[in-house]
């Protein structure tokens, strides 16, 4: 009895994540170049520690000659109430080699008072 309520519950909560995770985007052509804007809403359980964690990033880009610029910004939707929602941005730039699964990018993020911080330069490799 106690292991088929274990598995309903479990049943309920992973449908309710998966209900509450999404992402949504909406693509524009502007000046034959492709403008992005969207979000996407991250809703997940620690069993560990016992932690809700429910974040929203809403983010814009252009992709411009194969070349990707965005920034986005996290927002802690279970703290909206205590104040301090905007924590900073992060850009992103990145360009996939092509014929060659490479995607080169570079990455900084920003404090909620616009203070850069480290860049990341690197390679992703997929296979």
């Amino acid at each position: 009895m106690v292991k088929d309520n274990t598995m309903k519950t479990t049943a309920i909560v992973t449908a309710a994540i998966l209900a509450a995770t999404s992402t949504s985007a909406m693509d524009f052509s502007v000046a034959g170049q492709t403008l992005s804007i969207g979000a996407e809403t991250d809703l997940n359980y620690t069993t560990g520690v016992e932690e809700w964690v429910w974040e929203l990033t809403p983010s814009a880009g252009v992709t411009a000659l194969g070349i990707g610029l965005s920034v986005a910004t996290d927002i802690d939707m279970l703290t909206l109430d205590e104040g301090d929602i905007f924590q900073g941005l992060d850009f992103t730039a990145d360009y996939e080699i092509s014929n060659t699964n490479i995607n080169l990018y570079t990455e900084v993020s920003t404090d909620a008072d616009l203070e850069f911080g480290d860049v990341t330069v690197g390679a992703k490799f997929s296979f």
